[in-house]
């Protein structure tokens, strides 16, 4: 059997020369590719020196994910009672870490020297993405926002305990169990999911479901369209996992019925009176509607761009970064400031109407160089039509990708 690239899973040809034991051995197909894996491939390779919170930090970075061990969150501020907004700095740290290449051992040194918050503002000065300035701005005005781990690190063991016990008890885990622990025994994408919803619950958390992760679309939070419509579905959720078994949710979830369990639990109406929730947990996870990958892109500057999202919205036919751009930011204003249904979109993308549902949903008309482009990008060069069962992507287990049915 070839060996396959531990970073694009293509065809790989060279192995790492640092592992120790045959068991870790992982394959590159290119200087590039080993480079990139390095944040991730690092845990296991055998260091070549202690590692810090910020390598562990650079790691949730790269897989997609807040940090698991409260040391970490810590010492970089997301965990405590000064960061409810945790999933913003974290997005910081991804535009820096990931986008910028900025190395975990630079981001231990401003740390260790009081230089944190000054050192990533000047690095989002660097970042030319529209995102970057309103994070800049974002962090500008939260200069306290990494408190004093000294203080905190006395609780670390308190609030793990807070934080994941409850969690460790619902997934019927062992009490003596750690987060290193759960990640370590490979449980399936879905069941982690599911565990980490759990965790995000718990009171303590204090923080949003991250749009950038895969169960912000699994499990339906994609369709609210402010915090009121997050903590509502949080609640339900909450709820939820009150009145059944993980088992149970995590049946639920891995073959898409959430909708007759919420039902057998009688939450039935109350996962009705959020908007499209029923609609979108009717095929998920297993599928689902791509215009949320649209929304997901839009929202996130670190997501990239899905191919079914760039042919069927317009991006395809973009001459260039400016035009991609601009289009983006279209697409955001109408999910951010309109609040344009999803579905609205995803319709009038299988009925070529893409430019006329724009026009509507912001209330004027395009004109000069803005309407000739628009028009061009969702009118002219888009499809003209396009069967609505072609606009799902299907979700692939074990692989974070999801690809066009």
């Amino acid at each position: 059997m070839p060996n396959t690239c531990a970073n694009c899973k293509g065809p790989a040809t060279r192995r790492c020369t640092g592992c120790t034991a045959s068991e870790f051995s992982v394959w590159y197909c290119t200087p590039q590719c080993q480079k990139t894996h390095w944040a991730e491939h690092r845990y296991e390779c055998g260091p070549t020196r202690e590692l810090t919170p910020a390598d562990y930090l650079a790691r949730a970075v790269y897989r997609g994910r807040m940090p698991d061990d409260v040391a970490t969150m810590l010492n970089y501020g997301l965990l405590g009672p000064w960061t409810e907004p945790a999933t913003t700095l974290f997005e910081v740290y991804t535009s820096v870490i990931r986008d910028l290449g900025v190395p975990a051992k630079k981001i231990h040194q401003w740390r260790r020297s009081g230089r944190l918050h000054q050192e990533l503002l000047k690095q989002l000065e660097q970042h030319p993405g529209e995102r970057q300035r309103y994070l800049h701005t974002w962090l500008e005005r939260r200069p306290l926002i990494f408190g004093n781990p000294i203080k905190t690190a006395g609780i670390t063991t308190q609030v793990a305990t807070q934080m994941l016990s409850p969690a460790m008890r619902y997934a019927g885990l062992p009490e003596w169990y750690t987060i290193d622990d759960v990640r370590q025994a490979d449980m399936p994408d879905l069941w982690q999911y599911c565990f980490d919803l759990r965790v995000l619950l718990t009171p303590l958390h204090l923080m949003r479901v991250p749009k950038y992760g895969f169960d912000w679309i699994c499990f339906g939070f994609c369709t609210t369209n402010d915090e009121d419509g997050e903590r509502r579905m949080r609640d339900l959720y909450a709820d939820l996992m009150d009145r059944c078994t993980f088992d149970e949710f995590y049946a639920a979830t891995r073959n898409a019925s959430l909708i007759s369990l919420f039902d057998a639990n009688f939450l039935g109406a109350e996962m009705r009176s959020l908007p499209n929730l029923e609609d979108m947990l009717r095929t998920t996870p297993l599928s689902f509607r791509v215009v949320y990958l649209l929304k997901q892109y839009v929202l996130c500057e670190s997501i990239k761009l899905h191919e079914h999202v760039a042919n069927n919205f317009g991006f395809a036919s973009c001459r260039g970064e400016t035009e991609k751009a601009d289009l983006r930011a279209l697409y955001r204003r109408l999910f951010d400031e309109m609040h344009v249904d999803p579905l609205v979109l995803q319709h009038a993308a299988a009925q070529g109407r893409l430019y006329e549902a724009a026009e509507t949903a912001c209330g004027f008309k395009f004109k000069g160089a803005e309407k000739a482009l628009f028009r061009r990008l969702l009118k002219e060069e888009c499809p003209r039509s396009v069967p609505e069962k072609e606009l799902y992507v299907r979700y692939i287990e074990n692989s974070n990708r999801s690809t066009s049915n």
